[in-house]
């Protein structure tokens, strides 16, 4: 496991705060110090974190914040397709792409998964994948998926007041009981099943 963190040379400070942490896993300690040095190129990119392993790389994008993950199909102890999933799971802020020597294979094992996928041989389209990602985090700021997260339409069960929010509280603000709120979905909302008083 490579904890070392690669700050990268930038201009003002203001750009290095908000700049993008990636994270390059591969067993490949020449093709891992390639990614490294090219990638280190792409405007907005502050910092790099490597791995040589897949649960490495899950180890360290849960206990840093990475914005981005490059991380290797064939690696030992967690192949990438799997990493993948544990940090979709995990780190769902996580931008990840897995990339292979062998495409085919990695298309058949990530089949229907929704991962992106990269030929290694093809370094100038992860480039410039990882150069969109990084303008899309930069463009977000600090707004993270739970600020995005979908809302839902609640009503109280007492007195069938309603609200839109991703949590109910407690107490309702009109009765001001405790109740159990009927969520109404966003399928109901949508078709304008909502339950309001």
């Amino acid at each position: 496991m490579w904890l070392d963190e690669q700050p990268v040379a930038s201009g003002p400070c203001e750009e290095a705060e908000s700049g993008v942490r990636v994270l390059v896993a591969d067993d490949d300690d020449t093709v891992r110090r390639l990614y490294m040095s090219t990638i280190v190129a792409v405007p907005g990119i502050s910092s790099l974190v490597e791995a040589s392993n897949g649960h490495d790389a899950v180890r360290i994008a849960r206990g840093l914040r990475c914005d981005i993950a490059i991380l290797d199909f064939n690696m030992p102890r967690l192949n990438g397709v799997d990493a993948a999933l544990l940090l979709r799971r995990d780190c769902p802020s996580t931008r990840v792409a897995v990339h292979s020597a062998d495409p085919r294979g990695l298309e058949e094992r990530a089949a229907g998964l929704g991962l992106t996928l990269f030929d290694k041989l093809a370094l100038e389209h992860l480039l410039g994948w990882i150069e969109r990602q990084a303008d899309d985090v930069r463009a977000l700021g600090s707004v993270t998926v739970a600020a995005l997260a979908r809302r839902r339409d609640f009503s109280c069960s007492l007195c069938g007041y309603g609200l839109v929010s991703r949590e109910p509280p407690t107490r309702c603000p009109i009765c001001r009981r405790e109740t159990t709120w009927d969520s109404a979905g966003p399928e109901a909302a949508e078709n304008g099943n909502c339950s309001f008083g």
